[in-house]
């Protein structure tokens, strides 16, 4: 039996639509098992990638927070994907009844041939949506968008670019099924991504240009090299040495930015490696504010390497080493640094841990010792003797040695006096 004239014309068009025709238009039974043969074939094809789009379009909404999209997005294919999930598609069904079941369904589903077709377009392009992996596009972008923060003031153009396109994503119903606003949306999202990064690595570099120059300065600063020179020598322990300083500045002032390919890192994040971000302000202090924290320093190394528990060790050293640096030191006033503050070098360093390295003479009465004695030892028990003696050589070394640090025992030599 033959389909009406009617029917064989829309399925026709129909299988054109797919992308599929007939050798001759002529409704034969030859043509129309042929027919349902295709038709069998476009629904074992199509069906998967039906579901496995309403899938995607379905975590797509999910990801850009537009979960009330998913309806209008997944009908068109809900609807065709209904048409294909029947049980009537088989080969050994008769060509004839297949193909009229198949229009009327059709019929019945969209009401005429012509609403089909125009909903088939629309199916189509978001299968196509899919397989480009344009979802992932987006996913991946409108992420990057989210992740900009602008200051409040001074970025009023931009912000508003950015909520303008972000907005867009509420029409995500047109955009899955029309490749004129993909590329449309993909055009302003670059332009906007390519504006923003050209903002960020201008003022990221400007704002590490005036930080470089702030601690360029400051390490030229004579007090800064002559107080972390000083904070070489090994036995000294003063409360202002630079490690307190450089708490302060690392407290005050980011780190110096070491990225050297901003631009790639761009490409996937927002802001660079180092955390500045748009709109960001740095103010340098003067150095005047610092100056004063590296004197003290300076003046306290100062005070403890010209104190008399050291004289005899420097006393000592010069006597072999009449050429030293170590003279220049002991001329340095500690209340007036100015003009001495050069002579501070490592040079200068080296010979102070060199005079500091040598045998230290300490004097410690009997007296002292005594004070840590108890009145008497039983004879059979010198141990004890010996333990208390030791530990009270023990804490008055340590404390005679106070302020100094890394002092090797074997190199103190005590002198007992009355």
């Amino acid at each position: 039996m033959l389909l009406n004239t009617e029917c064989w014309i829309n399925l026709l068009r129909i299988l054109k639509d797919f992308g599929y025709e007939l050798n001759g238009s002529t409704n034969n039974l030859e043509n129309q098992k042929f027919l349902w043969e295709i038709i069998i074939n476009i629904k074992e094809n199509m069906q998967d990638e039906l579901e496995q789009s309403i899938r995607v379009n379905m975590q797509l909404c999910y990801l850009l927070e537009e979960s009330e999209q998913i309806k209008d997005i997944n009908a068109p294919l809900f609807r065709l994907n209904h048409i294909l999930e029947q049980d009537f598609y088989r080969f050994d069904n008769d060509p004839y009844k297949g193909l009229k079941n198949f229009h009327k369904l059709i019929i019945s589903s969209y009401g005429n041939i012509n609403n089909f077709l125009s909903e088939l377009k629309i199916v189509k392009e978001n299968l196509s949506f899919v397989r480009k992996r344009i979802d992932q596009e987006l996913i991946e972008k409108y992420n990057y968008l989210k992740e900009i923060s602008l200051p409040l003031r001074g970025y009023e153009k931009m912000r508003m670019a950015l909520l303008t396109i972000l907005k867009k994503f509420t029409e995500l119903h047109i955009i899955v099924s029309n490749p004129q606003a993909q590329e449309k949306l993909r055009e302003e999202i670059n332009e906007f991504i390519n504006c923003y990064k050209v903002q960020y690595t201008k003022e990221h570099e400007y704002y590490h240009q005036k930080l470089s120059d702030f601690y360029g300065n400051l390490y030229s600063l004579p007090e800064y090299n002559a107080l972390d020179n000083l904070s070489n020598i090994r036995i000294i322990k003063v409360a202002y040495n630079m490690k307190p300083i450089k708490k302060y500045i690392e407290t005050f002032f980011p780190d110096q930015c070491e990225v050297i390919n901003l631009n790639e890192i761009l490409k996937k994040k927002v802001k660079c490696n180092c955390g500045f971000n748009l709109g960001e302000r740095i103010t340098i202090p003067s150095l005047k504010k610092i100056k004063p924290m590296l004197r003290k320093g300076i003046k306290e190394y100062l005070s403890q390497l010209q104190n008399k528990r050291f004289k005899g060790l420097f006393e000592n050293y010069l006597t072999y080493n009449n050429n030293s640096f170590l003279i220049e030191l002991l001329e340095i006033n500690p209340a007036n640094l100015n003009g001495s503050i050069n002579k501070i070098n490592k040079e200068l360093i080296k010979e102070i841990n060199e005079a500091l390295s040598s045998t230290y003479p300490l004097k410690v009465s009997l007296e002292e010792i005594a004070s840590y004695l108890d009145a008497s030892y039983p004879v059979n028990q010198l141990d004890l003797l010996r333990e208390d003696l030791e530990k009270g050589l023990e804490i008055i070394i340590k404390n005679k040695m106070g302020g100094m640090e890394n002092i090797i025992m074997d190199d103190i030599i005590i002198n007992l006096i009355k």
